[in-house]
């Protein structure tokens, strides 16, 4: 419905040798979250949990970053990790959308959130 179709493999794999990649990982509903950008093919054959791993990993946080990573944390307590309502067990690009900054110079972007089941609900 909403999910955008997968690409070919060897358009994929042509988009990740020419441009870099965008991971905003996104505590619950955060409108912002942590960025890291991967240089163009550096991702390559990683998988997008491997590349979310290395970043929540990072010790080089600005104060803003270390806010933004702990209420990652929080959520990944009994949490999960998604990106488009999918797992994110795949390849780095599967889910990436071709963004342009206003500068005209393009690259991939994924959002993953973040999502701790909310307590309750009906019954």
């Amino acid at each position: 419905m909403g999910e955008p179709e997968l690409e070919k493999e060897p358009e994929r794999e042509e988009r990740e040798r020419i441009l870099p990649l965008v991971v905003e990982i996104m505590p619950g509903q955060a409108s912002e979250g942590l960025v890291d950008i991967h240089e163009a093919g550096s991702y390559q054959g990683a998988s997008l949990r491997q590349l979310v791993e290395k970043t929540l990993g990072r010790a080089d946080v600005t104060i803003e970053e270390r806010q933004v990573l702990e209420d990652i944390k929080r959520q990944l307590d009994g949490g999960k990790l998604l990106c488009r309502g999918n797992e994110i067990d795949v390849p780095a690009a599967e889910y990436a959308s071709a963004e342009e900054k206003e500068a005209g110079e393009k690259y991939l972007y994924v959002p993953i959130r973040a999502i701790k089941p909310q307590e309750g609900g009906v019954r």
